[in-house]
Protein backbone atom coordinates (compact mmCIF):
# COMPACT_ATOMS: atom_id res chain seq x y z
CA UNK A 1 0.00 0.00 0.00
CA UNK A 2 1.36 3.41 -0.99
CA UNK A 3 0.45 6.32 1.25
CA UNK A 4 0.38 9.89 -0.07
CA UNK A 5 3.11 12.23 1.11
CA UNK A 6 2.19 15.16 3.34
CA UNK A 7 2.88 17.49 0.40
CA UNK A 8 0.39 15.51 -1.70
CA UNK A 9 -2.18 15.69 1.10
CA UNK A 10 -1.62 19.44 1.58
CA UNK A 11 -2.10 20.14 -2.14
CA UNK A 12 -5.12 17.82 -2.38
CA UNK A 13 -6.69 19.68 0.55
CA UNK A 14 -6.04 23.04 -1.16
CA UNK A 15 -7.62 21.70 -4.35
CA UNK A 16 -10.66 20.46 -2.42
CA UNK A 17 -11.17 23.91 -0.85
CA UNK A 18 -10.83 25.54 -4.30
CA UNK A 19 -14.04 23.73 -5.23
CA UNK A 20 -15.89 26.04 -2.76
CA UNK A 21 -15.03 29.13 -4.82
CA UNK A 22 -17.82 30.75 -6.81
CA UNK A 23 -15.33 32.43 -9.17
CA UNK A 24 -16.17 31.44 -12.73
CA UNK A 25 -12.72 32.54 -13.97
CA UNK A 26 -10.30 30.96 -11.49
CA UNK A 27 -10.95 28.88 -8.39
CA UNK A 28 -8.11 29.01 -5.87
CA UNK A 29 -7.72 27.01 -2.67
CA UNK A 30 -5.17 27.12 0.15
CA UNK A 31 -4.22 24.80 2.99
CA UNK A 32 -1.88 25.67 5.85
CA UNK A 33 -0.02 22.86 7.62
CA UNK A 34 2.01 23.25 10.79
CA UNK A 35 5.48 21.74 11.12
CA UNK A 36 3.91 18.45 12.26
CA UNK A 37 1.78 18.37 9.07
CA UNK A 38 -1.50 19.11 10.80
CA UNK A 39 -4.05 21.34 9.06
CA UNK A 40 -4.27 24.67 10.89
CA UNK A 41 -6.03 26.78 8.25
CA UNK A 42 -7.82 26.58 4.91
CA UNK A 43 -9.29 29.10 2.50
CA UNK A 44 -10.61 29.74 -0.99
CA UNK A 45 -11.12 32.86 -3.08
CA UNK A 46 -14.49 34.44 -2.37
CA UNK A 47 -16.28 37.58 -1.31
CA UNK A 48 -16.52 38.89 2.24
CA UNK A 49 -19.08 37.29 4.53
CA UNK A 50 -22.58 38.44 3.62
CA UNK A 51 -21.64 39.79 0.19
CA UNK A 52 -22.96 38.20 -3.01
CA UNK A 53 -20.57 35.50 -4.17
CA UNK A 54 -20.07 36.85 -7.66
CA UNK A 55 -17.17 38.38 -9.47
CA UNK A 56 -17.14 42.20 -9.81
CA UNK A 57 -15.03 42.24 -12.98
CA UNK A 58 -13.29 39.79 -15.31
CA UNK A 59 -10.27 42.14 -15.42
CA UNK A 60 -7.22 40.72 -13.64
CA UNK A 61 -6.90 42.06 -10.11
CA UNK A 62 -10.46 43.42 -9.98
CA UNK A 63 -12.53 40.35 -9.08
CA UNK A 64 -13.61 41.70 -5.70
CA UNK A 65 -12.72 38.34 -4.15
CA UNK A 66 -10.57 37.91 -1.08
CA UNK A 67 -7.71 35.62 -2.09
CA UNK A 68 -7.50 32.05 -0.80
CA UNK A 69 -4.15 32.68 0.89
CA UNK A 70 -5.56 35.62 2.86
CA UNK A 71 -8.58 33.59 3.96
CA UNK A 72 -6.31 30.73 5.09
CA UNK A 73 -4.04 33.12 7.02
CA UNK A 74 -7.05 34.75 8.68
CA UNK A 75 -8.60 31.39 9.61
CA UNK A 76 -5.36 29.87 10.90
CA UNK A 77 -5.14 28.39 14.35
CA UNK A 78 -1.39 29.05 14.45
CA UNK A 79 0.82 26.46 16.10
CA UNK A 80 4.31 27.88 16.45
CA UNK A 81 6.41 28.58 13.37
CA UNK A 82 7.60 26.67 10.33
CA UNK A 83 4.24 26.33 8.58
CA UNK A 84 3.82 25.30 4.95
CA UNK A 85 1.19 26.99 2.80
CA UNK A 86 -0.17 24.93 -0.09
CA UNK A 87 -1.93 26.98 -2.78
CA UNK A 88 -3.42 25.80 -6.05
CA UNK A 89 -1.99 28.89 -7.82
CA UNK A 90 1.16 30.94 -7.31
CA UNK A 91 0.48 33.78 -4.85
CA UNK A 92 0.19 37.30 -6.24
CA UNK A 93 2.64 39.96 -5.03
CA UNK A 94 0.24 41.28 -2.37
CA UNK A 95 -0.47 37.79 -0.98
CA UNK A 96 3.27 37.03 -1.02
CA UNK A 97 3.89 40.04 1.18
CA UNK A 98 1.07 39.08 3.54
CA UNK A 99 2.50 35.56 3.79
CA UNK A 100 5.90 37.01 4.65
CA UNK A 101 4.39 39.30 7.28
CA UNK A 102 2.62 36.39 8.96
CA UNK A 103 6.13 35.47 10.17
CA UNK A 104 4.93 31.89 10.62
CA UNK A 105 5.15 30.48 7.08
CA UNK A 106 8.56 29.22 5.97
CA UNK A 107 7.53 27.27 2.86
CA UNK A 108 5.01 27.85 0.05
CA UNK A 109 4.00 25.14 -2.43
CA UNK A 110 1.86 25.94 -5.47
CA UNK A 111 0.69 23.95 -8.49
CA UNK A 112 -0.15 26.54 -11.19
CA UNK A 113 2.00 29.55 -12.07
CA UNK A 114 0.34 32.97 -12.05
CA UNK A 115 1.45 36.07 -13.95
CA UNK A 116 0.22 39.48 -12.90
CA UNK A 117 0.33 41.08 -16.33
CA UNK A 118 0.72 44.70 -15.16
CA UNK A 119 3.60 43.73 -12.82
CA UNK A 120 5.34 41.64 -15.47
CA UNK A 121 5.00 44.43 -18.05
CA UNK A 122 6.58 46.86 -15.56
CA UNK A 123 9.46 44.46 -14.81
CA UNK A 124 8.31 43.95 -11.21
CA UNK A 125 8.90 40.66 -9.36
CA UNK A 126 6.34 37.87 -9.19
CA UNK A 127 4.87 36.59 -5.95
CA UNK A 128 7.20 33.57 -5.95
CA UNK A 129 10.22 35.81 -6.48
CA UNK A 130 9.15 38.09 -3.61
CA UNK A 131 8.77 35.06 -1.32
CA UNK A 132 12.20 33.68 -2.28
CA UNK A 133 13.85 37.08 -1.76
CA UNK A 134 12.44 37.09 1.79
CA UNK A 135 14.06 33.72 2.47
CA UNK A 136 11.02 31.46 2.18
CA UNK A 137 11.29 28.13 0.40
CA UNK A 138 9.06 28.12 -2.69
CA UNK A 139 8.17 24.92 -4.53
CA UNK A 140 6.33 24.73 -7.84
CA UNK A 141 4.62 21.34 -7.52
CA UNK A 142 3.87 19.20 -10.55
Amino acid sequence: MTRPSFDELGMATAELWASRSADAKVRVGACLLDRWNRVVGVGYNGRAAGEPNERESLEQGHSGFIHAEVNALLAANWNGEGHTLFVTHEPCATCARLIINSRRVSRVVFRIGYTEVARADAGLPSGARILRAAGLTVVAAT
